[in-house]
């Protein structure tokens, strides 16, 4: 049998059988000894980061909504009482009608495009005979509203006004009165809010080369659609289809309403977050932690506003860390009869689920410390201060009144049509793996994409909390 010589001058003679022997051992310290080492690799692929996917928000408090345009809309019922701003008289005199110059219309609708039902903007609410409530208890009697300009002309019930001149004040709608044998008021059309939004297309793919893919990985890798196994493109279209999972739900909670001419042919939704901000209430705490007199206040306003009494708070990690910090000083956590309607009156349900409730005022809130807004690579980037971001989410469940169908606080709608939906598309294309071939590329192409929107509903009974 024929010697081995090294380079070293060391000769080693290979031997017929499986059998170490001093003359064909070879040493770790011989240098080319080491590319023939087995590698001693562990198969368990080490999740650094923990579970990254981020969805969940959206699928859990949401529900889900075909939508046959790419623009959707609905509407909601507005305020039937009404307020305005007038602005009074540089002077009064007792007994005589005082001029109020109008400064704004009914302004307490939460949402932007309020109509009536005849399609114009902004009607007069004041009628001559109603009677007007002002901030300092004084009422007055319209006796005339100006055609053009809709001034407002007032009596004093008390024979003179003795609030502020030239000044802005917000006047209520208590009622009205008329006199013996006179003619009936003109009418009020109700007003509604026009909510309007749009679907947007997300895509996302991924590529595995013919030769790659029958490449053995030392690692076992899981995939809770195509089970487990050896080959590093299963782990590669597995990040794949769950960045693909996180982008949608990133998109419908951080998406804002493009008005850029230069980029007019990409169609966005505007998003939970901006739908709050822009539409409903909210909290700016500045740079100091929340206080209970701050719950206090968010808890008054919507109670003002028709809020739910069971809330959904998805919060950052710093306000969520003050929230614990304020509550067990005070031992609140579960305190004051906490109901827990959301999770079918189950305790145990809403702390599986990482929540921690608390009560104040009758209102139940469900803290969720939101991943996302505290994620190094999202929102929680240097420079970004979502960490001190809290979104109250209503949890209690509307009917319609007539048809009694159950109206959510907010919903994803998808486009579809005809039996062809776009909700979730998934399909494969290539020449490698698959058994049939889609085209003559020596790969295999993933490919996702939706086309999907986000709708909320009534953004009065919402609330953002703000801390920077």
């Amino acid at each position: 049998m024929a010697s081995v010589s090294l380079g070293s001058g060391m000769v080693l003679n290979p031997t017929s059988v499986a059998l170490a022997t001093q003359d064909n051992y070879v040493s770790a310290l011989t240098t080319a000894a080491l590319a023939l080492h087995k590698r001693d690799v562990d198969e368990n692929f080490v999740k650094r980061y923990g579970n990254q996917g981020i969805t969940g928000l959206l699928e859990l408090v949401g529900a889900k909504k075909e939508a046959t345009q790419t623009k959707f809309e609905h509407y909601e019922e507005a305020f039937i009482h009404n307020v305005v701003k007038l602005t009074s008289p540089g002077s009064f005199s007792a007994n005589t009608i005082a001029h109020f110059d109008l400064t704004e219309q009914d302004n307490t609708d939460q949402l932007n495009g309020d109509q009536s039902i005849d399609g114009t903007n902004n009607d007069n609410p004041v009628r001559a005979g109603d009677i007007l409530l002002a901030p300092n208890g004084e009422l007055g009697y319209c006796t005339s509203v100006q055609a053009t300009s809709g001034d407002v002309n007032l009596q004093a019930f008390d024979g003179t006004f003795s609030m502020a001149t030239s000044t802005e004040f917000e006047f209520a709608i208590i009622g009205n009165m008329h006199a013996e044998n006179t003619d009936q008021p003109s009418s009020i059309l109700p007003r509604v809010h026009t909510y309007t939004n749009e679907c947007m297309i997300i895509k996302e793919s991924f590529e595995v080369s013919g030769t790659e893919a029958t490449n053995v990985t030392y690692f076992k890798v899981d995939n809770e659609k195509m089970g487990s196994g050896y080959l590093w493109y299963l782990k590669g279209e597995a990040d794949t289809y769950k960045r693909f999972l996180d982008y949608c739900e990133l998109m419908l909670i951080m998406g804002q309403e493009n008005v850029n001419t230069g980029i007019s042919t990409l169609t966005s939704t505007e998003g939970l977050l901006s739908f709050i901000e822009n539409k409903g209430q909210s909290m700016d705490l500045g740079s100091a932690s929340i206080t209970m007199a701050d719950f206090d206040a968010m808890v008054k306003s919507l109670d003002k506003y028709r809020g739910a009494k069971e809330m959904a708070l998805y919060a950052g990690i710093d306000l969520s860390l003050d929230i614990d910090d304020l509550l067990a000083a005070q031992g609140a956590y579960a305190a004051g009869g906490a109901n827990y309607g959301t999770f079918q009156n189950n305790k145990n349900m809403a702390l599986n689920l990482g929540f921690n409730s608390f009560s104040r005022g009758g209102y139940t809130f469900h803290k969720k410390t939101y991943d996302v807004f505290n994620h190094p690579k999202l929102l929680g980037a240097v420079g970004h201060n979502y960490s001190g971001y809290g979104m109250c989410i209503p949890m209690d469940t509307q009917r319609d009144a007539k048809s009694g169908a159950k109206i959510p606080s907010l919903r994803i709608r998808y486009k579809s049509a005809n039996g062809y939906s776009r909700e979730m598309e998934h399909w494969l294309t290539g020449s490698a793996v698959l058994k049939n071939k889609t085209n003559s590329e020596d790969n295999l192409k993933s490919h996702y994409r939706t086309e999907r929107g986000f709708e909320g509903f009534a953004p009065n009974r919402f609330m953002l909390i703000k801390k920077s």
